[in-house]
């Protein structure tokens, strides 16, 4: 047998194992125990393979697994909640209750108790997180995560700025029964512990619930923190804000080299597919802005460019999928993998590579209650690059992404 058939029938064996290979459906409903509240985005996975998923906003799940897999374990955790186990063959895997009970050791509101805690920004690794927009101007490659927000409220709790801490720190008053109980658990420190090694951990999921003055105040700390910090930096003085509206929807098209800083003034380079639906293309061509629905951010393909799905029917951004929304996958938490935040960069960036400009949260602009690009409770009509969405305080919505404007560059 020469090369080339060997490959052909390897290959062809391994289809067979794989499409041929049985799946069952894991379904169910996660609900608190005393309550009877749904869950909100309760981790599910199984112990020992790579198979999982969250429960969206009414409690519900479901998966497929391997036929294979029925002596391993189902796993449900949840913040604050006593994790459930159980050996997959001895579930009702087509109507599955959960019922969690909340833990003996319950979580508080954000608090810092590390008095001696001090932060020091990874100059290098920071500063290739920031994606030039044109000129001086640049913007970190994806909204600010709870993780590098807390190292702000260590610093204010620290430094004895108690007032500040408490204007500054994830609002929950507005919520109350699961919501009151997921974004408790959003906001909380991850801990890398063995006993709850079934925890999702949320550092890298976007920060939400504050206010723009807690954002601006952010931003005067990260900026302080930058222009003071030892070692090589790229820059001598800098600032971080947040953008202007013209500066937020030029970032978001992605088009370097732009023309103009007003949206539909400028025309931008698109992939021309061989084929009607591929995702990539060879040939491009310019094309103005103006009349030619450039809505999203992704790929560079023209067709791309008015659609929030791919060919196989995945959600190319986090969205209020409508109620006939398809899913590429069997079930998926909200049809588009997560019933309410995404951790940050799990899409494709745009042009400019910055991750979630649209869909997610919506992003925070100078203006008072002003965001940019919808997000996770925003339909995809009302999340496109022109999209500019209301909100008043804060809300599990609104995040926000810094921007870097150079004032001295050596």
């Amino acid at each position: 047998m020469n090369k080339t058939k060997l490959v052909a029938t390897i290959f062809y064996l391994l289809a067979i194992n794989v499409f041929g290979q049985e799946n069952i459906s894991i379904k169910g409903r996660v609900l608190d125990a005393e309550t009877g509240q749904p869950l909100i985005y309760a981790n599910i996975g199984m112990s020992n393979h790579a198979y999982s998923t969250a429960s969206d906003l009414h409690g519900n799940f479901g998966f497929l697994i391997p036929k294979t897999l029925l002596a391993d374990t189902l796993f449900i955790s949840y913040v604050g909640y006593k994790t459930f186990t159980g050996q997959v063959s001895t579930l009702d895997l087509d109507n599955l209750v959960i019922r969690l009970e909340i833990s003996a050791i319950q979580l508080k509101e954000v608090t810092i108790n590390e008095q001696k805690y001090e932060y020091k920004l990874k100059i290098r690794r920071f500063e290739n997180s920031l994606k030039l927009i044109k000129g001086k101007l640049y913007a970190a490659d994806t909204e600010v995560t709870n993780e590098a927000y807390q190292h702000f409220l260590n610093y204010l709790q620290r430094s004895g700025q108690i007032d500040l801490h408490n204007t500054c720190k994830p609002d929950f008053s507005k919520y109350q029964g699961s919501l009151l109980a997921f974004f408790k658990g959003y906001h909380q420190q991850h801990q890398n512990t063995k006993k709850g090694k079934f925890d999702r951990n949320l550092n890298e999921y976007p920060i939400v619930n504050i206010t723009q003055e807690a954002a601006r105040g952010y931003c005067e700390w990260l900026t302080d923190l930058y222009n003071n910090s030892k070692g090589r930096r790229k820059f001598k003085k800098v600032i971080f804000r947040l953008p202007t509206l013209k500066e937020w929807q030029m970032a978001a098209l992605g088009s370097k080299g732009f023309q103009s800083w007003e949206l539909e003034e400028n025309e931008v380079l698109v992939g021309i597919p061989k084929y009607p639906g591929d995702e990539f293309a060879k040939k491009t061509r310019s094309i103005p802005v103006k009349g030619n629905d450039i809505l999203y951010p992704w790929y560079k393909v023209y067709a791309y460019r008015n659609k929030v799905q791919n060919k196989n029917g995945c959600w190319l951004g986090n969205f209020k999928v409508p109620e006939e929304g398809t899913s590429c996958q069997t079930y998926r938490p909200d049809r588009d993998g997560f019933a309410i935040t995404a951790p940050v960069g799990v899409f494709f960036p745009n042009g400019m590579g910055l991750y979630d400009v649209v869909g997610n949260v919506a992003e925070m602009i100078d203006e008072e209650g002003k965001a940019c690009g919808g997000s996770w409770d925003h339909f995809p009509e009302e999340s496109t690059i022109s999209s500019v969405n209301t909100y008043a305080g804060s809300g599990g919505a609104v995040g926000f992404r810094i921007f870097m404007e150079v004032l001295d560059p050596k």
